[in-house]
């Protein structure tokens, strides 16, 4: 099992209606060849977490750099795992209604919800300095 960590920038600023697409289709795929993991989004940019099998991980992170809708794509992180950091898939990001994100299942409604100071790795260090870097408001 492994986990890979990686930056993005979006080809275009996207509307909380397709950030909501993405988790959807992402959380039906995922769950289906045993991928978890976190995904944030702030201002066109991504910072994602997959973790799960190294072979399934690894066609996905080569399926997501072929994405037209990704640029700079730059990993930070590709590590093997002894088990995971995140059990459900995640996704952080500003809306301008709540009552639509509290709906979707894996949606993050705050940073509590990372047990971010309970864990002591680099994935979840660059998952809380990109929340904070881009002060995003999941409290």
């Amino acid at each position: 099992m492994k986990n890979i960590v990686y930056l993005s920038t979006a080809v275009k600023l996207m509307h909380e209606n397709q950030l909501f697409d993405i988790l959807h289709n992402s959380r039906q795929h995922n769950a289906a060849v045993g991928i978890s993991g976190v995904l944030l989004y702030a201002d066109g940019n991504f910072i994602q977490v997959i973790e799960g099998k190294d072979s399934v991980i690894d066609a996905l992170y080569a399926r997501i750099q072929a994405d037209q809708r990704h640029t700079n794509i730059i990993k930070l992180i590709d590590e093997p795992i002894a088990e995971k950091n995140f059990s459900e898939w995640l996704m952080g990001f500003a809306v301008t209604d709540i009552t639509k994100a509290e709906k979707l299942l894996g949606y993050l409604r705050s940073v509590a919800d990372l047990d971010l100071n309970k864990r002591n790795s680099s994935v979840v260090a660059a998952i809380k300095n990109f929340i904070e870097n881009n002060r995003l408001n999941v409290e």
